[in-house]
């Protein structure tokens, strides 16, 4: 497949960068209100924690079984995975009331990263079948589900601002997760927007998260050690004009600390989780700015942050 200009135009894609279930109630925890600030993981729950108190979040699941949480665009509703292969979508409120997208495909595994898309009425994430990554739509009521995508692997999509196409990462192999690529949604036609994640980073770990602007994309990436793939996991930021790639986060005396979960906090900051104080995974941000730096906290004890709404 041919590359793309580094400019994130795509002619073949037409889009640019810029362009109820018994068993589990809801939350419980948490005494606060939501309105702006971060989805997490929390002891296998999601919560949300607005900016205006972050030390009393609302606790929107109960089974502690849960992953991947991400906002929907006005920040109401929060997708998440479950188990192995369950899709759920939660209010982000006092009275959360999780419900089950079925996704009523038995040969799915391995469900992953899913994400709204801006307009809130499809979903597109990550699943295993055939002993391949694929990317998938569904629309949130479950009807509608399509494979999009079937030759390579693929993880951690983001959908480009007018909605049409979502940028995911792409490779041979879960392991080797070296190219950023557009697919269409209705279509599943792709575009190689970058066929090298730089020099610094050698294969995404987690996600990948075009900003609201939609002129940059910020993913985790394994950095090199030894000459192989096996150092720590960094967030970078990529310019859509330029492609010029940064190292936004990084720890010298703690070279294998993991950073992932890259999130954009408006348009000027990126939000990730990491493991460098001490083990335990805290939610940062950074200014996208920046090279080799380390965020203030923002949200304690959390993990594979998602915030909103941008």
């Amino acid at each position: 497949m041919k590359q793309q200009s580094l400019s994130w135009s795509c002619a073949v894609l037409a889009f640019t960068l810029t362009g109820c279930v018994p068993g589990d109630t809801g939350g419980g925890g948490g005494l606060g209100s939501f309105t702006r600030g971060f989805a997490f993981v929390r002891d296998r729950d999601i919560y949300v924690a607005d900016d205006s108190n972050v030390s009393s979040p609302l606790q929107l699941t109960t089974t502690a079984d849960n992953r991947n949480p991400s906002l929907s665009k006005d920040g109401r509703r929060v997708v998440f995975v479950r188990g192995s292969a369950e899709l759920w979508v939660v209010n982000a409120t006092s009275d959360p009331r999780p419900t089950l997208v079925p996704l009523s495909v038995a040969s799915i595994s391995g469900v992953h990263t899913p994400v709204f898309s801006p307009d809130g009425n499809t979903i597109v994430f990550a699943y295993d079948a055939s002993g391949v990554s694929s990317l998938g739509r569904i629309n949130v009521d479950g009807t509608n589900f399509r494979p999009l995508t079937s030759q390579f692997y693929y993880a951690g999509p983001s959908f480009f601002p007018n909605g049409s196409a979502v940028l995911a990462a792409r490779g041979s192999s879960p392991a080797s997760y070296t190219q950023l690529v557009g697919v269409d949604i209705n279509s599943g036609s792709e575009s190689v927007f970058a066929g090298s994640l730089g020099v610094q980073a050698c294969a995404i770990a987690n996600r990948v998260a075009v900003s609201p602007s939609g002129t940059r994309v910020a993913f985790d990436a394994r950095t090199f050690s030894s000459g192989g793939c096996s150092g720590g996991v960094r967030i970078f930021v990529r310019d859509g004009s330029t492609g010029a790639v940064t190292r936004l986060t990084n720890y010298p005396a703690e070279p294998l600390a993991q950073d992932g979960f890259p999130t954009w906090v408006g348009n000027d900051q990126v939000g990730y989780a990491s493991d460098a104080a001490a083990g335990t995974n805290n939610v940062y941000s950074l200014q996208a700015s920046l090279t080799d730096q380390s965020g203030p906290l923002r949200v304690p004890t959390a993990s594979e942050p998602y915030y909103g709404p941008n």
